[in-house]
C-alpha cells in the first residue's frame, strides 16, 4: 500500500518507507500470528514447533486508518472523500468474500466426511450430506458456511451475529468496523464539528466511548463490537497522531491519549498481555517518529525498500486472503503428508501472498480506479472563483487495515 507522505516534506515520490515498513511489520504479524498461532488449536492442522502469535498487528493497521484521515479527509467534499474509501476498501472485500465462501464450501464439506447435494445450488447453498455415524476417530467438524453467513457479510452485518462460529473469515470484523469509523469522520468533517466543539473533545470522547461501550451489551450483546464503538479509541489514537504532527495537539496532550490507548487495549488483549502491549507501544512509537521525522532511508532499511514497498502494496489484500484460505491450505497440506513444518508454513505464506496479490492487481486497484474516475468537468466548474483553490483538491490515498492505496 502506497501512502501520501506522512511529513509536509515533498519528494519525488509519495511513497515513504517508514510507513511502509510500520504496516509490513504489522501485517507479517497478523498473518504469522494466525498461522502459527490460531491456526495450533484447528482441526487437523499440524501445529508448528513456532508459534509468533502476539497480537498488536491489527490494532496497529486500525491506527494507521485512523492517522490517514486527517490527511486525505481535508481534500475536496466529505462526501467524494467517503465514497473514496468505499471505492477502496469494498470491492476486494467483497470478491474476498465470496471467493473464501465458494473454497470453503467446496473443501471443507470433505474435511468434515460428507457430499455435496447435487447441481451447482446444492454445491454453493445447500446443507451437505453427513454420514450418521463419522466414527471415534473424526476430527470436531469445521463449520461450513451456508447462505445467511455469505448474505451477513455481503451486507457487512455478520459482526450482529452473537455466534462466531458463522464467520466466513474470522478477520473481517474490521471490514464494518471502518466502515463506521469513516462514515463518523466524514459525518463531523462535513458539519464541522472538529471546529464548533474542538478535535480533543472529540478525540477523548472517543476513548469515552470505548470504555463505556460493553454497556451496550445489555441491550444487544453484539452491538459494542457491530457498532465500532467498541475499537473508537484506536481511531483516535490515530488522529491525535496526525494532529500532533500539525502542530494542532502538544506533545504532552498526545503522551496522554496514547496512554489510555495503551490502557484500554491491556483490558482487551489476550495472552501474553505484556508482549502485546510491548509491541503495540512500539508501534505507536514508531508511528510518531514516522509522523514528524524523516523518512527512514538509511542504508540498511535501503535494502529492503522494494520489497517492503510491494508488500505493504498488497497488505489490504494479504489481510483479506491469509486467514481462513490459509487454514483449508494447511490442513490440506497436513492430510497429504508434507511433514517438514517449515515446508508446510512456506507454501502457506507464499500461496497467500500469491492470491492477495491476484486480488490487488485485479480487483482492488482497476476497481478503485473505474469508481473514483474524474468525470469531465464544465467549463463553468473549471473556471475558478475568487478565493478558490484548486492545489489541495486531488484525492489522496488512503490506508485500511492492509490497505492499498
Amino acid at each position: 500500500m502506497t501512502v501520501a507522505g506522512g511529513s509536509g516534506t515533498a519528494s519525488r515520490s509519495s511513497r515513504r518507507l517508514n510507513w511502509d515498513l510500520i504496516r509490513v511489520v504489522a501485517i507479517v504479524f497478523v498473518m504469522l500470528g494466525h498461522l502459527t498461532g490460531v491456526a495450533a488449536v484447528v482441526p487437523g492442522i499440524e501445529a508448528y514447533p513456532l508459534e509468533l502469535n502476539i497480537k498488536f498487528g491489527t490494532v496497529t493497521l486500525l491506527v494507521l486508518s485512523g492517522y490517514f484521515i486527517g490527511p486525505t479527509i481535508r481534500r475536496g467534499s466529505a462526501g467524494r472523500w467517503f465514497r473514496h474509501r468505499l471505492a477502496r476498501l469494498l470491492p476486494a472485500y467483497l470478491v474476498a468474500v465470496v471467493v473464501v465462501y465458494t473454497v470453503a464450501r467446496l473443501v471443507v464439506v470433505r474435511f468434515n466426511g460428507g457430499t455435496h447435494q447435487d447441481g451447482l445450488l446444492g454445491v454453493l447453498f445447500a446443507d451437505p450430506v453427513m454420514p450418521a455415524d463419522r466414527g471415534p476417530d473424526a476430527l470436531p467438524a469445521w463449520h461450513v458456511p451456508d447462505l445467511t453467513d455469505l448474505l451477513l457479510h455481503l451486507t457487512l452485518l455478520h459482526e450482529w451475529n452473537p455466534d462466531p462460529w458463522h464467520r466466513i473469515d474470522g478477520s473481517y470484523w474490521t471490514l464494518p468496523v471502518q466502515v463506521i469509523a469513516f462514515a463518523a469522520a466524514a459525518l463531523l468533517w462535513r458539519y464541522k464539528l472538529h471546529r464548533r466543539v474542538g478535535a480533543p473533545v472529540l478525540l477523548w470522547g472517543a476513548m469515552a466511548v470505548s470504555v463505556v461501550s460493553p454497556v451496550l451489551s445489555v441491550i444487544v450483546e453484539t452491538a459494542p463490537t457491530a457498532t465500532g464503538a467498541y475499537r473508537a479509541y484506536l481511531f483516535a489514537a490515530g488522529v491525535a497522531i496526525w494532529l500532533w504532527q500539525q502542530r494542532r495537539l502538544s506533545t504532552t496532550h498526545l503522551v496522554l491519549l496514547l496512554v489510555t490507548t495503551l490502557v484500554i487495549q491491556a483490558f482487551r488483549s489476550g495472552a501474553p498481555v505484556a508482549l502485546v502491549l510491548l509491541g503495540f507501544a512500539v508501534m505507536l512509537v514508531a508511528m510518531c517518529a514516522a509522523a514528524r521525522g524523516p523518512d527512514w532511508d538509511v542504508p540498511v532499511l535501503r535494502l529492503v525498500r522494494r520489497p517492503v514497498s510491494w508488500l505493504a502494496g498488497i497488505s489490504y489484500s494479504l489481510y483479506l486472503v491469509h486467514q481462513q484460505l490459509g487454514y483449508i491450505l494447511a490442513r490440506a497440506l497436513s492430510e497429504a503428508g508434507i511433514s517438514p513444518w517449515w515446508l508446510r508454513l512456506s507454501i502457506v505464506v507464499g500461496a497467500v501472498v500469491v492470491a492477495a496479490w491476484l486480488l490487488t492487481v485485479l480487483v482492488e486497484r482497476p476497481v478503485h480506479r473505474l469508481l473514483t474516475r474524474r468525470r469531465p468537468r464544465s467549463a463553468a466548474e473549471v473556471t475558478p472563483t475568487v478565493g478558490s483553490s484548486t492545489a489541495g483538491s486531488r484525492d489522496a490515498p488512503t490506508v485500511s487495515v492492509g490497505g492499498a492505496t
